[in-house]
């Protein structure tokens, strides 16, 4: 089945966005790619760690060229170094320690890669538990198509933001939705995936990332504009420019995101 990305009533216009991200047309020279992340589990109380650089490659693109040798340092607002060190020149950079898991903690990424120097800041927030997966079989353009919803409740003191993956070997690729609450404060809410492949005993892997204001911009272009283009895997023709900069020269800014969620999983299996 055809990529197929829902948005639901969590998304807005770009002209909602009170953080803008910039976005920029392809151009020749190349750029630092960053895909980095923290992520804590709720359920399993684990962490994953892990910070990608590649060149002028799309965020999420199928062409990828390593950048290899860099000096990579994640520094918390307490002053507390991690470093990661690169897995056999595979641009994968990966630390033995585990940062620690304190909720609204501000962590800022450093980068050094052939002289020249790269940071972002961002800060770990707050995601609610999933609390059931409902599954439901629907008439899908004269075929049947297995349909999740993945539901939770929003906290009603505080705004929310948050993206939903769908991950399974029998999908061609994930699914991803994008939530905000400016108009389900305190309701119960939900992301959901739609696929014709889907059959019983398939097992998918449903997460939900919480996400900052800025970080929830920055997934919904992310997600609309490789739609636009058939998926998110598909080379796009904008590139996005994330929370990260270049220390001297606004111009060599890299592309991608530096990213920290708690997250909220369950494996659910196809009935």
């Amino acid at each position: 089945m055809k990529k197929n990305l829902f948005f639901f009533f969590g998304l807005f216009l770009l002209t909602h966005c009170e953080d803008p991200i910039a976005l920029e047309l392809n151009d020749t020279e190349e750029r630092l790619v960053v895909e980095a992340y923290i992520n804590w589990i709720k359920e399993t109380n684990t962490s994953e760690q892990e910070v990608i650089l590649s060149l002028s490659s799309p965020y999420f693109g199928t062409s990828y060229k390593t950048a290899s040798d860099a000096t990579v340092t994640i520094e918390d607002d307490a002053g507390q170094l991690y470093t990661f060190i690169e897995e056999e020149k595979t641009g994968r950079y990966l630390t033995r320690d585990t940062l620690p898991y304190v909720l609204n903690r501000a962590y800022t990424l450093h980068i050094e890669y052939k002289g020249e120097h790269y940071s972002g800041t961002e800060s770990l927030k707050a995601v609610s538990s999933l609390n059931r997966i409902d599954q439901e079989t629907i008439d899908f353009f004269g075929q049947e198509a297995i349909q999740l919803e993945a539901r939770a409740v929003d906290p009603i003191a505080e705004r929310n933001f948050s993206f939903f993956e769908f991950t399974s070997e029998a999908l061609e690729v994930p699914e991803y939705n994008v939530y905000r609450d400016d108009f389900n404060n305190g309701g119960e809410y939900y992301g959901f995936l739609l696929d014709q492949n889907l059959k019983e005993g398939d097992q998918v892997r449903v997460r939900q990332y919480g996400l900052s204001n800025i970080g929830y911009n920055y997934w919904y272009l992310l997600i609309l504009q490789n739609t636009q283009q058939g998926g998110p895997f598909q080379t796009t023709p904008v590139n996005l420019l994330g929370n990260l900069t270049h220390e001297s020269n606004p111009e060599r800014n890299p592309l991608g995101y530096f990213r920290l969620s708690e997250v909220s999983e369950i494996i659910y299996t196809i009935n």
